[in-house]
């Protein structure tokens, strides 16, 4: 990010005074945040932010270091938090809380779409969500420890019976940045066990639904969207 090149940015010194400048020839922090496959270095810096044609101003971190992976891999620049304020770096780091501030959506919500094949554009919306995304009814459920959006998960099902993997206890991140569903190393490998794909992909076509109890709904998966599947191998996308 050139912040010389906008002319509403400000160089914010410290995250947690979100309004003050850097001073001439005084100290500014600077952060590193970790991934699951890398990091970035940054300063903070203040500005307005505009997706489509909602605006709001917050402040963010302008990397000054990238790690080679996976931003060398990848075509996009930076990340775009999304997660509740308490893993933010600072009050006014978190832009949907800064829309939400000044009014600018219609509810306060953002919807994520992702498309089934690479040819599928995903998206996302703010201020609403789209009917004609839906696979089914939309329901709604508390979240159990806000930072993350981490939910209550019951168990898991196969061909929608209970696999009594959870005891009750287990939680969930809803998480758009894992590439895969991500798990304990126990229940990702009783779940490998379980559904037995062959490696061959020979039961490809016999493979059982594979399903998540929240929120009294089971969210069931189907082999096409739980299996990476190539001409002739299949494997598991799961990973712990």
């Amino acid at each position: 990010f050139d912040v010389a090149a906008s002319k509403t940015s400000v160089n914010i010194a410290f995250a947690d005074e979100p309004d003050k400048a850097v001073e001439k020839g005084g100290d500014r922090d600077v952060v590193t945040i970790t991934f699951g496959t890398g990091e970035i270095s940054g300063i903070f810096v203040k500005d307005d932010v505009c997706v489509g044609n909602i605006c709001t101003h917050g402040d963010f971190v302008a990397a000054t270091n990238e790690s080679d992976a996976p931003f060398g891999l990848v075509p996009f620049d930076g990340i775009f938090g999304l997660s509740l304020p308490q893993m933010s770096e600072a009050p006014h780091f978190n832009i949907l809380d800064c829309m939400i501030r000044d009014k600018v959506l219609k509810s306060n919500m953002f919807a994520v779409f992702f498309g089934g094949t690479d040819i599928e554009e995903s998206e996302i919306t703010f201020g609403e969500y789209k009917t004609n995304r839906m696979a089914s009814e939309i329901f709604w459920v508390p979240v159990s420890s806000p930072g993350y959006w981490q939910v209550e998960m019951e168990d898991i099902t196969i061909q929608n019976q209970r696999q009594q993997l959870c005891h009750g206890n287990c939680q969930v991140a809803v998480d758009t940045g894992t590439s895969l569903m991500a798990g304990p190393g126990e229940i990702i490998n009783a779940l490998t066990e379980k559904l037995s794909v062959k490696n061959n992909c020979s039961n490809y076509k016999n493979l059982p639904d594979l399903g998540f109890i929240v929120g009294d709904h089971i969210l069931n998966l189907k082999p096409e969207d739980y299996i990476d599947k190539s001409d002739h191998d299949c494997s598991v996308a799961l990973m712990t």
